[in-house]
This record gives structure tokens, sequence and C-alpha cells, in this order.
């Protein structure tokens, strides 16, 4: 195949993935909708609130697979572009790496969790509350563990370009946690019951997802302890280990707040700043959807010498980031607080300062998005390393900081200025810098080594 017609065929998958991420997103975010009110109705906005920490702080476990899943889509998509045979025994190492690494995490979080306060952790006092967090924190934990394998087909279909499939059983995941939802609460179940239901939907669309891939339309790729390869777990953990490092510091970036803000507010505090963020950020989920395809896609491009569709379909995906992001911005802070109050009532209406914050940081995270799908499918990982662990440790510091004087809309605005003086900011300067050197190709080459 010459470089026009893997150009056409690379357009293909992304516009085929693109759209249908489109739809999932769409049907994700009409089931968010419903699923919100639903949820502050029945467990109460302090419940709510702890729900939403207790997430936030297990999803900082998200680098205790070893980086490993992002290292697949980028070895999948390498090996699609030189073409070799090294497809089976990739899945099948990653499958038993993951496995083994989920048990290993598992088993090193429940040494860990009686020794963790978890209830002074995220600002609950009352005993009753405290013994059910505790419940929570180990449901949670459980269904991330397994999710780290689960979702490992998901990961492989998109290194393969088929994003359309992964999107596919998330649509269907997001509905059964809905009914999942709806039934937990229809026979009162409590939060124990309800945050069961609504990580069991997903998880048992992403079991269904497995069985349809392996066992139907790829069998070839069923994982075989025969087909472990050494040389390629040796690729898998080296590569593996830069997005492992790069994990830590994201999920701090993204996740600290709720716990911040629940431990420094109480948990009350965090269901106002969660669901304005959840509001805001949605326009940077879908457009992550529809950038996401790109990232294999550069990945295989680079692999087979075509650096100036990467260079063209990368500046592209900025200017429409800010197309994007720029009005969105603009009208949800004008409609926010009125929306807000029809969507979940009055006692959740954010202020003028946090919907501010968020416009912000709307527009900040769609150019993330753009310039991490760029740098991770040309595996320029040290980078975002040190760029994400500054952003990181600073949110921190600065939340911390701002949240006494300024109250919830501190923690939005620790973000917002740390994101951009120690990420937008040295992104754009080492990309730049990049992009002007005539040898694009070798000069990315020489940054990986």
């Amino acid at each position: 195949m010459d470089s026009h017609n893997r150009s056409e065929d690379r357009h293909k998958k992304i516009i085929k993935t693109a759209w249908t991420g489109l739809i999932t997103r769409a049907i994700s975010i009409a089931v968010s909708f419903l699923m919100v009110p639903l949820a502050i109705n029945y467990l109460g906005k302090e419940q709510y609130g702890l729900w939403i920490a207790v997430s936030s702080l297990v999803a900082m476990f998200g680098f205790m697979d070893g980086g490993v899943g992002n290292a697949v889509i980028n070895l999948v998509a390498h090996s699609k572009g030189e073409k070799n045979d090294d497809l089976a025994k990739i899945v099948s190492t990653s499958f038993f790496s993951l496995m083994g690494l989920a048990i290993l995490s598992c088993l090193l979080f429940l040494a860990i969790f009686p020794f963790v306060s978890w209830g002074w952790l995220l600002g609950v006092q009352e005993l009753k509350l405290s013994q059910e967090l505790n419940l929570v924190v180990i449901i949670v934990g459980l269904f991330f563990f397994l999710n780290m394998f689960v979702t490992l087909i998901g990961k492989i279909q998109r290194g393969l370009q088929e994003g359309n499939l992964d999107n596919f059983w998330a649509c269907i995941g997001t509905l059964l946690s809905l009914i999942f939802v709806y039934f937990a609460i229809q026979k009162d179940t409590g939060l124990i019951g309800f945050v069961a239901a609504f990580l069991g939907g997903s998880m048992f669309a992403y079991l269904l997802s497995n069985i349809h891939y392996l066992f139907f339309i790829r069998k070839d790729l069923m994982p075989r302890i025969g087909l472990i390869d050494g040389k390629i777990a040796k690729n898998l953990f080296k590569v593996g280990g830069m997005f492992f490092v790069l994990q830590i510091a994201a999920t701090i970036q993204g996740q600290a707040d709720n716990v911040i803000i629940a431990n420094m507010l109480g948990a009350g505090e965090v269901s106002v700043y969660a669901i304005c963020m959840k509001l805001f950020l949605m326009v940077p989920m879908v457009l992550g959807l529809l950038l996401t395809p790109l990232w294999p896609a550069y990945r295989e491009a680079f692999t087979s010498g075509d650096t100036q569709w990467v260079k063209r379909i990368f500046l592209k995906s900025i200017r429409w980031s800010l197309f994007v992001s720029i009005p969105s911005a603009i009208i949800l802070f004008l409609i926010g607080a009125k929306f807000i109050e029809i969507w979940v009532g009055q006692d959740s209406v954010p202020s003028s300062n946090l919907l501010m914050g968020c416009s912000i940081w709307l527009i900040f995270m769609c150019l993330g998005n753009a310039l991490a799908v760029f740098l991770n499918g040309l595996q320029l990982v040290r980078i975002q390393i040190i760029v994400a662990t500054t952003s990181g440790f600073m949110n921190i510091m600065l939340s911390v900081w701002l949240i006494p004087m300024m109250g919830v809309s501190g923690a939005v605005f620790g973000s917002v200025i740390s994101y951009f003086i120690f990420t937008l900011i040295p992104y754009f300067i080492f990309i730049r810098k990049m992009m002007a050197n005539n040898d694009f190709s070798l000069k990315v080459q020489i940054i990986q080594q």
C-alpha cells in the first residue's frame, strides 16, 4: 500500500472511530444528565460528594498498571505500521502482564487499606458514614483492579484503529450502569448498592466485549501463555515505564482537587465542584473522543514515514480545539448557573468564580487533549513527565493555598494557573522548536532515545 492509500485508509478509520465516539459520548452525556439528579435525590448531597471523592481517590491509583495499558496502543500501532507478525504475541504478553500487575496491585491495596484513615482523608466525621466509606473504598478498589486488564481489548482495538468497537461497548456499559442504578434505587440498596450497580454495568459490558472480540472476531488474538514473548515484555515495560510516571502526574493533576476539597471543606462541597466540572468537562470529553483516534494514526503514520501528514493533522487539531472550546466556554459561563439550578437544584448552583475558573479550564483541557494525543502518538513521553509532574505538584500547592481564601473555586484556579504556566507554555515552546526543525523525523527519534 503506497503513502496515498495509507493516508486514505487512515482517514477512513479515524472518521469511523470519531463518529462512533461522538455517538457514544452523546449517549453518555444523556445518561449523565439523568444519573446526576437521580443520584443526588437518592443519596443526598453529602453521600454523592463522598462517592465522587472516593472515585477520584481510587482513580489516583491509575499508575498501578505500570503504564502498560497505554503502551499497548503504541506497540500495536507500531506493529501495524511495520506490518510484522508480532500482534498475537503483543496481545498475549500484554494480557498476562496486566493480569499479574492487577493481582499484585490489588493485594498491595488490601494490605495498605487497614492502615489508612479514609474518614479523615475525605473529611468524614460521622461514624456510620465512615463505616460505609470503608466498604465503598473496597468495592471501588476491587472494580478498579479488575478493570485494569478487562479493558485491554479496547486498547488493542484502538491500536489497530478499530476504536469504533471499543466505543460501542463503552456505550453499552453506560446504558447498563443507568439500568443497574435504577433498579438499585428501586430496591433501596443504599450507597453501597448504588456504587456496586454503577460500576457493575460498565464492567459487565467490558467482559462481553472481551468475549465478542476474542471468541468471534479475532480468535487468532486469544491470549495464550505459550505466546508470551520476553523481548516484547521488556519493550512493553520500557515504554510502559514512561507512561507509568506520566499517569501518576496526570492523575494527581486531574483527580487531586476532589480529595483536597473533601479534606478541607467536607464531602458536601465536593458535590458543587464536581457537578459544575461535569457540565464544563463534557466539551473536552467529546472533543477528546474525536481526537483519540489520531493517537494510533500518528504512530502508524510516523512509523511508515509519513511525517508531513502528522504535522498537518496536528496543526489542524489545535485549530479545531480552539474553534470548539472558546465559544463553548463563553456559552456555559453565561448559562451554567441557571442550567445547574434546573438540572439538580438550587443547593448545587456554583458561584461566578467557579463558573469562570471552569470556563478557562475547559479551554485548557481541549488544547491539552490535542497536545497529549500528538505527543503520545509520537511516543514523546519524557517531556510530558517533566511538565505533568511539575504541574501536578504546583496544582496541589496552589489549591491548598487558594481554597481557604476563595472557597471551592480555589481548587479550579489552582489547576488553571499551574496548567497554563507549567504545561501549556512548555508544550508549545517544545513543539514549535521541533516543528521548525526541517529534519522532523530524525529529531523525534533522537528525543525518544
